[in-house]
C-alpha cells in the first residue's frame, strides 16, 4: 500500500508523541522508507510534518517584534500560551513602543507606529 507524505507525517508525529521519543520515531520511519526503496520521499514527509503540526497543535511560529528586548519572564509566559509553537523575538527600535505579534500568517499590530498609521489612514478619509 502506498501512503501519502501527509499520512506518513501524521504517523511520525503520533508515534513520537506516544513513545516520547522523536528521534527513535524518525529513525524507524527512515528505516521503513529505506526498506521500501522510498528514501527519496523523506523530504516530502519532512515538509508535511509542519502542515500536520499546524493542523493538530495550531500555530507553528509566533514572532514578537518590539522596540526593546522582552524580559525573560514575559517571554516564558508567552511560550506557555503557545505550547508546541516556536516563539521568536525581534527587536525593532523603529516601532517606538508596543509590540507586533505575528502568528504564522496573521499579524496583530499593537505598536505606536501601527496606531499612528491607523490614525493617518482614518484622517485621510
Amino acid at each position: 500500500m502506498k501512503y501519502s507524505d501527509r499520512q506518513l507525517a501524521t504517523a511520525l508525529l503520533e508515534t513520537a508523541e506516544h513513545a516520547h521519543n522523536a528521534r527513535g520515531a524518525a529513525d524507524a520511519l527512515m528505516a521503513w522508507l529505506s526498506q521500501r526503496g522510498e528514501l527519496h520521499r523523506a523530504r516530502g514527509v519532512a515538509a508535511a510534518v509542519e502542515q500536520v503540526w499546524k493542523q493538530k497543535y495550531g500555530a507553528a511560529t509566533v514572532t514578537i517584534a518590539s522596540a526593546h528586548a522582552l524580559p525573560s519572564d514575559l517571554k516564558k509566559r508567552l511560550e506557555t500560551l503557545a505550547p508546541g509553537a516556536e516563539v521568536k523575538e525581534a527587536v525593532d527600535p523603529a516601532l517606538i513602543g508596543g509590540a507586533r505579534v505575528r502568528v504564522d500568517d496573521r499579524v496583530v499590530d499593537g505598536t505606536i507606529a501601527g496606531y499612528l498609521e491607523q490614525l493617518r489612514a482614518t484622517l485621510a478619509l
